[in-house]
């Protein structure tokens, strides 16, 4: 009898915008199938196709290029029958159709797609579930897949399999914390937040300062969490001359002569405050802002513009190619990352395994990744944030020492410490990842 596979949603690994739980979802294929276990990938993406269509026309539906973006009342009318289903107690059955990716270039994308041993797709299945959450305000039930002995959700989706042990990965609880830095009609993140601790048989984040914070304010029992933490991520492989004639030939920017953000553009991050204090300090070199527009950003975006007008110091470059990002990460005189909230901070851990100085939060999560490898200071603090960023302009020697420190603290956050945390969640569910799966 075949071993049972871990079904893990694809509903974030072909948006751009989720470069977070993305990550986390690749991250966690990549490191389940190192240990020896089978996984399955069940994406959501809408196809229409003819019943004799040939194998490779589901492939080219599911993994082509973005839709455009569709008015929310064609969405709604779209779903029509579906929403009525569930609000007179019935839905239709997902059915998943496995997608063969023979002779399609799963490395090819940007960031690149997992490898699985079995892809599947259901039809706007996440869309549908969050339409079925709205109208029954709880998880839509799917039966899964044969062979699957465990569903691990990476983020707050609102299914749940049938007959399997669920697990849900909650990176934090930001939306109930912080509203202000989310859009949220109506509550909804709160009302999913809730109905998946009520509803999982286990929840997996990815910090202590995460699990406080979801047992506080979800009201979750401590041993039905278990801590993960993320491990150091496989980033392109590129010499320092290679990344330093990219930075000069693309970007335009000298190596060593800049500071870099990495991250979405969006409250949390502080860059308001992190711009300013940058202006205050006045360090001589700039600071480059890489990333995806994120939500919310109307002011940012402004202050980024106007500052960008009248002088040199500030330069927004966008959403970028790993391998820029990594050219650009080894590449900078330091790293500046402020942000008032993390449920993790991988870019963090992405600096200090390239040896590259940080300055970044005493809050949230940001102490436990940086360890005492980086300079931390109050995010709300204009005057520690400006001391912090002459800091580490000027002072070499504290910089040299950073970076020495920096790789040591990544290591903590090995792939083998990670899928031993992993397992032992597993475990909890009565999941045995070096034997049973």
């Amino acid at each position: 009898m075949a071993r049972p596979s871990v079904l893990i949603d694809g509903s974030q690994f072909l948006s751009k915008a989720a470069t977070g739980i993305g990550s986390y979802g690749r991250t966690l294929v990549r490191s389940l199938r190192k240990s020896g276990t089978k996984v399955t990938v069940l994406y959501g993406q809408g196809v229409q196709l003819p019943r004799n269509a040939p194998p490779l026309a589901l492939a080219v539906q599911v993994f082509g290029s973005e839709r455009l973006p569709e008015r929310r009342l064609v969405r709604y009318a779209r779903n029509l029958p579906f929403i009525a289903g569930s609000l007179l107690g019935f839905t239709r059955r997902v059915q998943p159709l496995e997608v063969s990716t023979e002779g399609v270039n799963l490395d090819a994308f940007e960031p690149p797609l997992p490898a699985a041993d079995t892809v599947l797709n259901a039809s706007r299945l996440y869309e549908r579930a969050f339409l079925h959450f709205l109208v029954k305000e709880r998880l839509m039930r799917i039966d899964p897949p044969e062979n699957i002995g465990l569903a691990h959700w990476t983020g707050p989706v609102t299914v749940k399999a049938k007959g399997v042990p669920n697990l849900y990965t909650l990176h934090d609880v930001i939306p109930l914390q912080f509203p202000y830095f989310v859009v949220d009609r109506g509550a909804i993140a709160l009302r999913q937040h809730t109905a998946i601790a009520r509803e999982a048989d286990h929840i997996i984040t990815v910090s202590e300062a995460s699990k406080r914070h979801i047992m506080d304010l979800l009201k979750v029992q401590e041993d039905r969490i278990s801590v993960t933490y993320q491990p150091t991520p496989n980033l392109p492989a590129l010499e320092q001359v290679e990344a330093e004639r990219l930075v000069e030939t693309v970007y335009g920017a000298t190596p060593g002569q800049y500071a870099l953000f990495l991250g979405a553009i969006e409250p949390k991050k502080n860059l308001k405050r992190l711009i300013e204090a940058f202006l205050i300090a006045n360090p001589g070199i700039p600071l480059l802002l890489a990333g995806p527009k994120g939500w919310l950003n109307k002011d940012d975006l402004a202050l980024i513009q106007t500052v960008s007008a009248q002088q040199s110091v500030v330069r927004q470059l966008g959403y970028l190619p790993r391998r820029h990002v990594t050219a650009l990460l080894k590449c900078a005189r330091f790293f500046v990352f402020p942000s008032i909230y993390e449920g993790f901070g991988l870019p963090v851990l992405e600096a200090l395994q390239l040896g590259v100085p940080v300055l970044t939060s005493n809050t949230s999560s940001l102490p436990e990744v940086a360890g005492d490898a980086a300079v931390l200071v109050d995010p709300l603090d204009l005057n520690q944030m400006t001391k912090g960023i002459r800091a580490l302009a000027n002072d070499s020697d504290l910089r040299a020492e950073l970076a020495f420190r920096g790789p040591q603290q990544a290591g903590k956050f090995s792939e083998d410490a990670y899928q031993q945390r992993l397992a032992a969640a597993y475990r909890k569910v009565g999941i045995e990842l070096s034997s049973t799966l």
